[in-house]
């Protein structure tokens, strides 16, 4: 009986191990860390409404002008061992999270569609009751989601420079 255990809980072990921290699982862990509250405020704008802020290179996008989405706030999370820096946009009281993943690129989580664009391969998927987009700006992963909006008002706002 206690062979038969210990085999029980070697196998749960490797099974639970495969998955844990595995490359394709750190855009929905993003996601997850998303729906969390900001820590920080809204960075400064420009005059007309850039966001004076950028992670590992790669600037947060504009989406007040076109899209109407305000920045709102910030947090920063270790994913998988990855700094992960994200700013929160706001609009008609929704949040919507846009994130990049410091080092190379992610690949797209289990179950992932491919989004036919131009440009960088960008995927959609559903996470936590979240629409995401996961995309690469600058050689980095970017990761944006949102709970009770439109899957492609995420992917505009994905693509948005």
């Amino acid at each position: 009986m206690g062979m038969g255990l210990t085999t029980l809980a070697i196998g749960v072990a490797i099974a639970f191990g495969s998955t844990m921290g595995a490359p394709a699982q750190v855009a929905t862990e993003v996601v997850t860390a998303q729906a969390q509250p900001s820590e920080a405020g809204a960075p400064a704008t420009t005059a007309g409404g850039r966001p004076l802020a950028q992670a590992f290179g790669v600037p947060f996008p504009d989406l007040a002008r076109r899209l109407g989405w305000q920045p709102s706030g910030r947090r920063d999370d270790v994913v998988d061992g990855r700094e992960v820096r994200t700013l929160v946009y706001a609009r008609a009281g929704r949040r919507l999270a846009w994130s990049v993943i410091d080092g190379p690129p992610v690949p797209a989580p289990l179950g992932a569609t491919p989004v036919p664009v131009r440009g960088p391969a960008t995927s959609q998927f559903e996470s936590g009751g979240r629409v995401a987009v996961l995309t690469t700006r600058g050689g980095h992963s970017v990761v944006v989601s949102a709970a009770g909006v439109p899957a492609v008002a995420v992917i505009r706002a994905a693509r948005s420079r």
